[in-house]
């Protein structure tokens, strides 16, 4: 009998020391020795942050005119190292959108008969901020969720709903209040379209419509009193959907957006008036936002409502995501549990990611910059201190990811074995910890229960498990009458794989072989090994940081054998 020599321990201690170490050396800007969370969750969603641009400014950029100073001057640095997406702040929402001066004074300058048309036409334009956090995001090369075009807040005040834009005037009829949605929607998508062509992947429509016990928002809302019901919500997804399609940007996802998500009341009011409107084709996403607590939602509660959005939208994204602590200077064991809290969350979003094929997350956003500049105040709710320094939270996102991940591809590679091929013993240890694996990713966790720890554990168990397993002496036999004198290539590890992944290969006698990865173009992308090499077992890394996703080919190949596999690049 003889031990199967699958190297997968090599790597896995230096990996877990580099990503969950809290070590670094400080840089005159941010940590830039650690992982960054964008490529961590690569092959799973997109990441970024819900703020405004004098937080993210960096030195060099085109001045706008009417932008305010920037206040964060190392925040670009740290957004662009770990992101790829961004929301603005407050500069979308219509109370910086629509120009309601502008709009009362043309109204007022109008000719008689022509004050119709312009009391349905109001003035929208976009601020300094907006544009340069538009501006800036392009030149980084994010994507970009706009972010709101109707709110029962944060709106031009009750102006925007009575005639001549006047808080004095008639309110408007649910029809003309209609024609002056129309316009204001279809000003703000031309906006973009002709500035940021194609660059917005999400649009939320309409936010926070439901109050917390799942009943419409009413009689704080300007939209709803002026509509007389709900219907403003169905009508503002439809006009929005026949703008992007005017101008062609059909790339962008229509959200309806809410807070608060977890609570069962609030999600079954969701589903009641998006249902509808999903059902007419008018909208695309859920957005789920998260200001949460150090013991709130639990993974039960937030999965719950996952699966009741689940029927009604094609994709969803996690919005505005903090833990607060409740304190601006909490104590080492309440960072540990505001970690757990986190890395349980995010355990949700790995394992229901849109990417990976998992599930509709596609987007997972932040909110603010650090504990310093974000919506929850004095809460320490943020993954990075005020300095930009990564905090337990940190390292434990990060490292849930990668353990999510790799547990995945190892559980993979696992239901490959044959029990025909090994020793009872050997295969009844491998089955125990590959049980014992398959609870650690099903189970969810808590603010008191690490996910990373257990992810971890269940790696280093089912890996010496494989490793110890051992073949049975015909599966040996067969193995050597299979392949006397040839070269043996095996199957990437893990696959698919961002952005390393191993390759072992056996060669039965001296000579000079190469192994070479290919795109499917027949390019050569990488030479791993061109050489002599003696008998044996050999492994090499392939890293595909600087390529695009997809499937590539690796040949290994002697003066008298060859053979090919292919592999799975995602990010």
């Amino acid at each position: 009998m003889r031990k199967t020599n699958i190297q997968f321990r090599n790597i896995l201690p230096g990996l877990f020391i580099l990503f969950s170490a809290g070590v670094f050396s400080q840089t005159d800007r941010i940590q830039t020795d650690v992982p960054a969370i964008k490529d961590v969750y690569g092959g799973d969603f997109t990441f970024g942050c819900l703020l405004s641009y004098p937080h993210i400014g960096l030195p060099g950029d085109p001045y706008v005119p009417g932008q305010s100073a920037v206040v964060a001057p190392n925040g670009g640095y740290l957004i662009r190292f770990h992101m790829n997406s961004m929301s603005p702040g407050n500069n979308m929402k219509p109370q910086n959108t629509v120009d309601i001066g502008a709009s009362a004074a043309a109204f007022q300058a109008a000719s008689p008969e022509d004050r119709d048309s312009v009391d349905v036409r109001p003035v929208v334009r976009f601020n300094g901020n907006l544009i340069a956090q538009l501006n800036w995001a392009r030149r980084q090369g994010f994507t970009f969720r706009g972010h709101t075009l109707v709110w029962h807040n944060q709106t031009p005040g009750t102006a925007f709903f009575r005639t001549g834009y006047s808080a004095t005037g008639t309110r408007l009829t649910r029809e003309r209040m209609i024609e002056r949605m129309d316009h204001y929607i279809g000003e703000v998508i031309r906006l973009l379209h002709e500035n940021w062509p194609g660059m917005l992947s999400a649009m939320d429509v309409v936010n926070e419509a439901v109050n917390e016990n799942g009943l419409d928002r009413t009689q704080e809302s300007e939209w709803y009193l002026t509509f007389g019901d709900n219907g403003y919500i169905m009508k503002a997804f439809e006009l929005t959907r026949k703008w992007t399609a005017a101008y062609g940007e059909t790339q962008m996802k229509l959200y309806y957006n809410d807070y608060n998500t977890h609570n069962p009341a609030k999600a079954n009011g969701i589903v009641r008036i998006c249902a509808p409107i999903y059902e007419a084709g008018f909208l695309d996403g859920i957005g789920m936002q998260d200001h949460d607590g150090l013991n709130t939602p639990t993974a039960a509660q937030w999965i719950a409502s996952y699966n009741k959005f689940d029927p009604i939208c094609t994709e969803m994204a996690v919005t505005e995501l903090d833990v607060t602590t409740g304190s601006a200077d909490p104590s080492a064991s309440v960072l540990a549990s505001q970690a757990n809290q986190y890395a349980q969350l995010f355990k949700c979003f790995v394992e229901r990611s849109y990417f990976s094929g998992r599930g509709k997350i596609i987007n997972v956003s932040k909110d603010g910059l650090n504990d310093q500049f974000t919506f929850k105040t004095n809460q320490s709710s943020s993954l990075w201190d005020a300095r930009n320094q990564c905090k337990p939270a940190f390292y434990a996102v990060v490292d849930v990811g990668i353990r999510y991940n790799r547990l995945d591809s190892l559980l993979s590679h696992a239901a490959a074995l044959q029990e025909d091929d090994y020793t009872g013993e050997s295969w009844s240890v491998f089955a125990d910890a590959r049980i014992s694996a398959r609870n650690a990713m099903d189970r969810n966790y808590s603010s008191s229960v690490s996910a990373p720890d257990a992810l971890g554990e269940a790696i280093e168990t089912l890996t010496a498990a494989i490793e110890g397993l051992e073949e049975t002496s015909t599966a040996a036999g067969i193995a050597n009458v299979l392949h006397p004198k040839s070269i043996r290539l095996g199957q990437n590890y893990p696959n698919p794989f961002n952005p390393v992944t191993q390759i072992r290969y056996t060669v039965a006698e001296p000579g000079f072989l190469s192994l070479k990865v290919y795109n499917l173009l027949g390019e050569e992308v990488a030479i791993l090994f061109e050489g002599k090499r003696h008998p044996g077992e050999y492994t090499a890394f392939f890293d595909g940081r600087g390529l695009e996703s997809g499937v590539y080919v690796y040949r290994l190949e002697s003066d008298r054998y060859s053979a090919i596999r292919k592999m799975t690049l995602l990010k």
